[in-house]
């Protein structure tokens, strides 16, 4: 990732902009990987750590990023812009169960 950056951890809400978008994506993916899918999403200010999709009409990501905007201008320029719109959320709050540290929780209001 960016030399020196700090990078933050993001829950981005993805919607499809219409049902041909889905169908669109749907498609084009169904001979994608995982790995196709997280080498094809990162750069060097950003990339999807995790991802969860459903039959709904929208999906969700776990992204690292330094800001929103690096999120945006990946998606753009991977042409996602055209099928979906994106609701990015800064998480100040980051814990996981694979890697228990037994740390003092991030309480995101007294940042």
């Amino acid at each position: 990732m960016g030399e020196g950056s700090e990078m933050k951890h993001f829950m981005c809400t993805h919607s499809y902009l219409s049902g041909d978008a889905k169908e669109n994506v749907v498609n084009e993916l169904r001979e994608s990987t995982d790995r196709d899918f997280f080498e094809f999403y990162q750069s060097d200010k950003a990339r999807v750590l995790q991802h969860w999709a459903g039959k709904d009409e929208f999906f969700f990501c776990h992204w690292e990023a330094e800001s929103a905007d690096d999120i945006h201008e990946l998606l753009s320029k991977a042409g996602a812009d055209d099928v979906i719109i994106t609701l990015a959320n800064e998480m100040q709050r980051y814990i996981t169960s694979h890697n228990i540290e037994d740390k003092k929780l991030v309480i995101p209001e007294d940042e």
